[in-house]
């Protein structure tokens, strides 16, 4: 069980998405984020020292066999993690971003079996005693040897401990990932960057918003902005619907415990304005802020008023629920 418009946008543009989207990230956040290649410029391939060309691609191909061979044979997540780290010095880009693909390969069809593995008896009586958050460091306290080894090849697979309402069990950690950043390529540090914010702090849990509306903002821009930036990537369908059914519909619809509008007064609660304000100001050429300001200009419509009271029970306006039901295919037409 897994707990698991239509313009043509100039490359200038593009650049200028990921310098907004980075600014309001720290802006918001403090925190530092690597910023993704210009993607007008090929990414440096790195070369092996000593070895001509030919040499160089032909050690690159060996150790992508040798890499995939691990993968195949891996008796789980550890075993692939430790061959990149052994091995991801040497090689060049395309090489680093195959290795890593591959790894998110296995998590995808490994995950399940993974976390099933902490469901196994006594696990979770275990784990519940133990100080959370059970870290790699934390983990050597615990007393039962099999739930012992169990947590630590987790960890070593790359996976970190979650937890939702008291059920404990594995999710991949991308922030451990970093740690291969100046080997890949642009597009993949993007890509792992995105993910990593999600794995580090998770934007939603149990209905609500455990992260600021501005940091929201935040990663909606981050994940326009590799959206824009690397139209062929692989990744580009997973992060697009990471964006406009996740971070984007939670940001206008808003959550079960997070709602947008104020119990009382029905209408757009004040620090959710004044983030859709600071995102049309930070990054107005953005699909986040003009689809942002699109709703706004709704709302003003009805006086900021979101919902009604209907027969005992709240119901959305039919010019919300209108504008609600055709948010994914707008923001789709203004990625293309």
């Amino acid at each position: 069980m897994r707990i698991k418009d239509g313009h043509t946008r100039s490359n200038k543009w593009r650049v200028r998405m990921t310098g907004l989207a980075v600014a309001a990230l720290i802006a918001v956040t403090g925190c530092s984020v690597q910023q993704p290649s210009d993607p007008g410029k090929p990414d440096n391939q790195a070369v092996n020292e000593g070895g001509n060309e030919q040499g160089t691609q032909a050690d690159q191909k060996a150790m992508i066999t040798e890499f995939q061979l691990v993968a195949k044979e891996a008796a789980d997540a550890s075993d692939i993690f430790a061959f990149m780290a052994e091995n991801m010095e040497k090689a060049d880009q395309s090489t680093a971003d195959t290795m890593l693909r591959g790894l998110h390969d296995y998590y995808d069809t490994h995950l399940e079996a993974a976390q099933t593995d902490f469901f196994a008896s006594n696990v979770q009586e275990v784990l519940a005693e133990e100080a959370w958050p059970i870290t790699k460091e934390s983990a050597d306290a615990i007393k039962d040897e099999k739930v012992l080894a169990l947590v630590q090849k987790a960890h070593a697979g790359g996976y970190k401990l979650e937890t939702v309402e008291g059920t404990i069990y594995p999710i991949v950690d991308y922030s451990k990932q970093l740690q291969f950043s100046k080997w890949l390529s642009g597009q993949m540090n993007a890509y792992v960057q995105i993910m990593a914010e999600e794995s580090n702090t998770a934007a939603a849990k149990d209905g609500g918003l455990v992260i600021t509306w501005d940091e929201l903002a935040s990663r909606a821009l981050l994940a326009e902005t590799f959206i824009v930036n690397y139209a062929d990537a692989p990744e580009r369908e997973e992060i697009q619907n990471k964006y406009v059914n996740g971070y984007l519909a939670m940001y206008i619809n808003g959550l079960p415990s997070a709602p947008i509008y104020d119990a009382e007064t029905l209408k757009l609660r004040e620090e959710v304005k004044s983030s859709y304000q600071a995102t049309i100001a930070n990054a107005p050429e953005s699909a986040t802020a003009r689809i942002t300001k699109q709703f706004l200009e709704k709302l003003a419509e009805s006086g900021e008023q979101i919902v009604q009271k209907k027969d005992g029970e709240l119901a959305e306006l039919a010019a919300i629920k209108q504008f609600r039901e055709e948010l994914a295919n707008n923001a789709e037409k203004l990625l293309k």
